[in-house]
């Protein structure tokens, strides 16, 4: 845990390294998402000894390099190629899927622009649109051919052998949808933030006890194979009726009949119904 103040390039390789020692480890490889790459950051990890994949902005890389990729990758489903850039070997893939997101996504900014072109008031910013002001606007061809040239391809950058093959690199830069998932219950269904206290002890305890259930919000949905809010909407379908007799005092409490649903994910948990 760090001050809020604290700028995020400064505890990337502290905690790493921490994370090394505390658990022995003497290979890691770190996989980030492409905000996490910077020259400064890429030294550092070389520097430490660390190997890393890390996403690629591919809307970045200079013309020519664009045009490498464009010559030597086939569009077909999950194929790749590897290049070599500043940064490391660059690994790149094409998927169909990604594709037509991504073709999609160009036509509607294209659209966009023309609409800006036709209409300069109605419309403030679009992608494919080059000028200082409204009088000098006009289409950025330039942009709009290098965009299609990477219609389809998603970029990795790694320091790993040639050895260790494209199809392991991809498949572990994907993994990252766990870290993601685990962001999202913290965030949505634990709500760790906003946190409304002051002192520092006070803090960390709000922390720990939120990342203590989160570790239990992952165990339920590794035994269970259900997310953490659909098993929690499961298991506040179960009520209680608790019935009071006025004269004796004794209560009764009656529960509501539970689902096959219910008792297979207690019955995963290892827990009584």
């Amino acid at each position: 845990m760090f001050q809020g103040n604290e700028f995020e390039g400064k505890t990337f390789i502290p905690i790493i390294s921490a994370f090394k020692r505390k658990h022995d480890i003497k290979e890691l490889t770190v996989v980030a998402d492409a905000a996490m790459l910077s020259m400064d950051n890429v030294k550092a990890l070389k520097a430490n000894g660390l190997s890393y994949i890390v996403g690629a902005r591919l809307g970045n890389l200079p013309g020519k390099l664009s045009k490498e990729i464009d010559l030597k990758l086939e569009r077909k489903n999950k194929a790749n190629i590897r290049v070599e850039t500043e940064h490391g070997m660059l690994v790149c893939d094409w998927s169909e899927k990604r594709y037509r997101k991504d073709k999609s996504d160009m036509d509607k900014q294209i659209k966009k622009a023309e609409m800006l072109l036709k209409n300069p008031g109605r419309t403030k910013r679009a992608k494919f649109v080059k000028g200082k002001n409204k009088t000098e606007l006009e289409m950025n061809d330039e942009l709009i051919e290098k965009t299609k040239l990477l219609l389809g391809i998603k970029g990795y950058y790694t320091n790993l052998p040639e050895e260790i093959d494209n199809e392991t690199i991809v498949r572990q830069y994907h993994n990252l949808w766990h870290v993601e998932l685990a962001f999202r219950i913290a965030k949505s269904d634990l709500e760790i933030r906003p946190i409304y206290h002051f002192k520092r002890e006070t803090i960390e305890v709000h922390i720990l006890i939120c990342f203590m259930a989160l570790a239990i919000c992952k165990y339920m949905e590794i035994k269970t194979g259900i997310s953490t809010r659909q098993i929690i909407k499961i298991l506040k379908s179960v009520t209680d009726a608790r019935i009071k007799n006025m004269l004796t005092g004794e209560e009764i409490t009656m529960r509501s009949e539970l689902s096959a649903e219910i008792k297979t994910i207690l019955s995963r948990l290892g827990l009584s119904y």
